[in-house]
This record gives C-alpha cells, sequence and structure tokens, in this order.
C-alpha cells in the first residue's frame, strides 16, 4: 500500500517539479508567419511533456483579467489573491533577502533616469546591468534619512528593492511606475494620515538624497561620457506590508524555489519555501537556465516540491523583442530536458505553464488562457502532441486555475 503525505498527494517517494516561463505564451505575431512564440520555437523537450502526458489551459485568476507575476503566483502556491492591493514591494524585499518587520514598508525599486525637475526620462537607466552594484554601494554609504532607517539593495541589473523602518509608515501613497516617462515621479499621500503624509515625505527625501549622490558618482559621468543614460536616482514603488507569512505550500510538502525575480522569490517565502541562489541566474535573456536545472535536480532529494520560475520571457516580451523570447523559450526547453534525462519520469512529476501570457506587440500581460501540460507519475496521456497556445485547449486536463493548481498537481492521479 502506496504511503501519502495527505489523503490527496502524492505519494511520499514521488517529486512534483513546476516549470514556469514567466509570460512565456504570446499572440499570434506577423514576424513569426501568424505563429506565436511557442509555436515557432524548437521545443522537442517541452513536446515531450506534452506526449508522455496531458495538457490544457490555465488561468492564474480567471479569464479576462490582466495579472501581474506576484499575484499569478501567490494564486499558483494557493493563497488568497486581492488585485486591488498589490504587496509586491514587500515581496520583492523578502525576495532580496531584506528582513521585514511588522511595522515596516517595503518597495521595490528601480535606478531610473531623470531631468532637473525630477521628471522621469527612463525608468530602467538604459537597463543598467552589474556595475549598479557600485551605486548600491554608494547609496548606502553616503544616504541618510532625517527620521527614518533604511535596508537597501541592489538586486538584478536596475532591479531593487527597499525597505523603511519606523512605527509610523503606511502604504497609503501614489508612486510612479518605471513606465511613467515624461512625468514628475514624486510621492504622494493617497489619504490625509498623517502616516500616508510622512511616508510620502520620507520617499521624497530618499530620492532627492540619491539623486545628490548619484548624479556626482564617476559610473553615471561614464555613462554620460558614452552617450547611455545615467542611473540618477532610486525610485521606489509598489509599496508593501507583510505582518506575517502564510505558508500554504507545507500543506502539500516541503519546497524549493529555484529562481532569479525577487518578486518571485519573496511570493516563495512568504509561501513557506526555502530559497536557492543560482549562479548565472540573471532574469534576462542571458540567464543560465542550465545551472537552474542543475540546481533543482541537485536538491530534489531534500524536497517534495520544486518550482523553477525563468523571468527572461516576460522580459523579452515587454521589450518586444521576438528573437530574445525565442532563444530564451529554447533555453527553458532545453532545462526541461534535462530534467527529463536526469530524474525518473516514474518517480517524479511534471508541471510546465506560463503564470500568464505577455505579448511582444503591446508589450504587456495577457488576459487569455495559457498552456499547461503535466506528465510523470500517475499522470494519464491523451492526444495532443506540442506544447503551445493552440493546441492546449484540445488536451484532456480541460481549463485549471491558479488556486486549485497545487492541490491538483499533488493528487495521486492526473
Amino acid at each position: 500500500m502506496q504511503k501519502y503525505l495527505f489523503d490527496f498527494c502524492l505519494p511520499l517517494d514521488v517529486k512534483l517539479i513546476i516549470i514556469v516561463g514567466d509570460g512565456m505564451a504570446d499572440e499570434p505575431l506577423e514576424a513569426l508567419q501568424g505563429q506565436t512564440t511557442l509555436e515557432y520555437a524548437q521545443t522537442p523537450h517541452m513536446d515531450k511533456v506534452v506526449r508522455s502526458g496531458s495538457i490544457g489551459q490555465f488561468y492564474a485568476i480567471e479569464p479576462g483579467v490582466k495579472v501581474d507575476s506576484d499575484a499569478a503566483h501567490l494564486a499558483m502556491l494557493g493563497q488568497d489573491v486581492n488585485l486591488s492591493s498589490s504587496n509586491r514591494g514587500a515581496y520583492e524585499a523578502l525576495g532580496a533577502g531584506l528582513a521585514l518587520g511588522p511595522t515596516d514598508v517595503g518597495f521595490r525599486v528601480n535606478f531610473a533616469t531623470i531631468d532637473d525637475q525630477f521628471v522621469l526620462v527612463d525608468g530602467r537607466a538604459g537597463r543598467i546591468r552589474d556595475d549598479a552594484k557600485e551605486l548600491e554601494h554608494a547609496v548606502n554609504d553616503m544616504v541618510e534619512l532625517d527620521a527614518v532607517s533604511f535596508d537597501f539593495r541592489q538586486t538584478l541589473g536596475f532591479k531593487g528593492a527597499l525597505v523603511l523602518r519606523d512605527d509610523d509608515l503606511s502604504v497609503d501613497v501614489s508612486l510612479p511606475t518605471q513606465y511613467a516617462v515624461g512625468k514628475q515621479i514624486w510621492a504622494r499621500a493617497a489619504n490625509g494620515t498623517s502616516q500616508a503624509l510622512h511616508t510620502a515625505e520620507t520617499i521624497n527625501e530618499f530620492m532627492v538624497k540619491t539623486n545628490e549622490v548619484l548624479k556626482r558618482h564617476p559610473l553615471n559621468l561614464r555613462r554620460l561620457t558614452d552617450q547611455k543614460p545615467p542611473a540618477n536616482v532610486v525610485m521606489p514603488w509598489a509599496a508593501g506590508h507583510i505582518s506575517r507569512f502564510n505558508p500554504t505550500v507545507r500543506k502539500y510538502g516541503k519546497g524549493l524555489c529555484v529562481a532569479a525575480a525577487p518578486v518571485i522569490k519573496g511570493v516563495c517565502k512568504y509561501s513557506g519555501m526555502d530559497l536557492v541562489d543560482v549562479p548565472g541566474a540573471t532574469g534576462e535573456y542571458d540567464t543560465d537556465t542550465a545551472a537552474k536545472g542543475k540546481i533543482a535536480f541537485e536538491n530534489l532529494d531534500n524536497y517534495d516540491i520544486v518550482l523553477i520560475h525563468v523571468e527572461g520571457t516576460d522580459e523579452a516580451s515587454h521589450d518586444g523583442n521576438v528573437e530574445g523570447k525565442l532563444v530564451i523559450i529554447e533555453k527553458i526547453d532545453a532545462m526541461v530536458g534535462y530534467l527529463l534525462e536526469h530524474t525518473d519520469i516514474a518517480q517524479t512529476r511534471f508541471a510546465l505553464l506560463s503564470d500568464h501570457g505577455s505579448s511582444c506587440v503591446t508589450h504587456d500581460h495577457m488576459t487569455t488562457a495559457v498552456p499547461i501540460a503535466v506528465c510523470g507519475a500517475g499522470v494519464k496521456a491523451d492526444h495532443v502532441q506540442h506544447y503551445n497556445e493552440k493546441l492546449a485547449s484540445q488536451g484532456r486536463l480541460n481549463t485549471l486555475f491558479g488556486k486549485q493548481l497545487l492541490a491538483f498537481l499533488t493528487r495521486s492521479q492526473v
């Protein structure tokens, strides 16, 4: 008689690997003769998952709802999701390795380019890369706020996380995003409370003081000489607050997150999963997917559930970079092949999906269904042969939703 973690769960000796290509699904593209990137790319290993298992359609929330990756992954990990109140900044901070106390407020931040009037010129500072770490050190060494302490960390290129520490802060602030080009970036209180006003004033003080330090930094002077946008301010956005963790994944077993994107790492940590750093994981097109696959395999004996997240497909979509998206899809496919080759399919269950679609045409997230394929232990096969958006509707999995995903994937039979 087989032993199970719970009555509805996988046998104890079976592992679950979930592979998420962020924004991997797309729409038909003129540049690809009317095919999507998944249809056009060479994906023999993704197709093998489908041929040996089943495919269906997936919505992180529900049809017609545009969802960001933090909300999508919260739903996928069994959390309740309030789309009107994002805690993204808190998850970014957790994923960056920053402590977040019950009265602290976390933010996603960007190194950005502004003019002398604090009007946003480039929300990503020309996609500055690893040399941004120099600027992190300068900010932490030279910026001091009048009444509030802070922790700031650069994470991936132009991206970073910030935590403001004070007993009188609020998440009710209006903040710019990286897309607000041509507008001033000042924070504003979203209501008339003293906490909201104090928080907005503190954010503006932080931006003024980081600008004073960064506009004179030698790295930015070199960037100006090279006609590159200077990273002359740290711009907070997406405020978030967490009073306590909600380890929903532990209901299904011990989980590990293999990701580069701090927001995904933060969501996974909040949901009770362990994190692991992957050398060469950049969150961009050049990310080392092979290293992610290897790290996942090396840790498989110690975990029941391993989630592997790849950000580069979404980044390519936001840039409208069709060729870049094809490259990263094929790199994900190679990672899938490595895992299929190195694991015992009779003792492993694989799930392959996007958290949402991302369009190379609109450069935005989509509201349509994305394909999900499952193979391995206890999975019945259907007749579909390829992994793409069009064929997903023909599979036997029908339509799945984010909140039911873990319960579905850990059933004894799928």
